[in-house]
């Protein structure tokens, strides 16, 4: 695992550490504001819908950018 700092520029994430072509990397935002709190329930959906993503229960987002077209 290897961490690097970057920024967007230009719609394109630049960084100084250089990655392989085909390198698969997890983004997480920084953010400045605070955190949000989450009731005990509200984490458990959360946490429920992250297992079924991993177990390949999830909408493709095809399909869900579709259904969101309709409505």
């Amino acid at each position: 695992m290897k961490i690097a700092h970057g920024r967007v520029v230009r719609g394109t994430v630049v960084t100084r550490p250089r990655f392989a072509e085909g390198t698969r990397v997890t983004l997480v935002e920084h953010d400045e504001r605070s955190p949000i709190s989450l009731d005990p329930d509200e984490e458990a959906g959360i946490l429920k819908g992250i297992a079924e993503i991993e177990a390949g229960r999830g909408v493709p987002v095809t399909r869900l950018r579709a259904k969101l077209r309709r409505r």
